[in-house]
C-alpha cells in the first residue's frame, strides 16, 4: 500500500504543475494583448494615410519629395512594427508548445493517482464491475 499513498502525495505535483500552467497562460496573454495594442495603434494610422494621401500628380517636386520620404519612414516604422509582432507571435507559439508539454505532465500523474485510487479501492480483486481490473483471481 506504500506505492498508493506515494501516488496520492502527487497531487502536490499537479498544483505544482498546475502553476506553471498559469505562468505560461499569462505570458501568452500578455503578448497577445501586446499584438492586439499594435493592431490596435498601427491600423487606424495607415488607414488615416491612405485616406489622406495626395495625389502624386498634384504635387511640385519639392512637396513629391517629401511626400515620398515620408511614405518610406513610414513603411520603414510598419516594417518594424510587423518584425516585434512576428516576434511576438513566435513567443505565442513557443509558449502554447511549453504548455502542452505542462498539460501532459498534469495528465501522466492524474493517471498514476487514478491507478492507484482504483487499485485502492480493487483491493486487487476483479469482482468490481469496472473495466479497471487488475490482477484477477480465480473466485470458484
Amino acid at each position: 500500500m506504500g506505492k498508493p499513498i506515494y501516488e496520492l502525495s502527487k497531487l502536490n505535483d499537479i498544483t505544482d504543475t498546475c502553476k506553471r500552467a498559469n505562468i505560461t497562460i499569462e505570458r501568452a496573454n500578455r503578448d497577445i494583448s501586446s499584438i492586439l495594442a499594435i493592431s490596435d495603434l498601427i491600423v487606424p494610422t495607415l488607414k488615416n494615410i491612405v485616406e489622406h494621401a495626395s495625389s502624386y500628380f498634384e504635387l511640385d517636386a519639392d512637396k513629391l519629395r517629401e511626400v515620398i520620404n515620408s511614405r518610406e519612414t513610414t513603411i520603414y516604422s510598419v516594417m518594424c512594427v510587423l518584425t516585434e509582432m512576428g516576434t511576438l507571435a513566435m513567443n505565442i507559439d513557443e509558449e502554447t508548445a511549453g504548455l502542452n508539454k505542462v498539460i501532459d505532465d498534469i495528465n501522466s500523474t492524474v493517471n498514476g493517482i487514478n491507478d492507484s485510487i482504483n487499485s485502492i479501492l480493487d483491493g486487487g480483486n476483479s469482482d468490481c464491475s469496472d473495466d479497471n481490473s487488475q490482477g484477477a483471481t480465480d473466485h470458484e
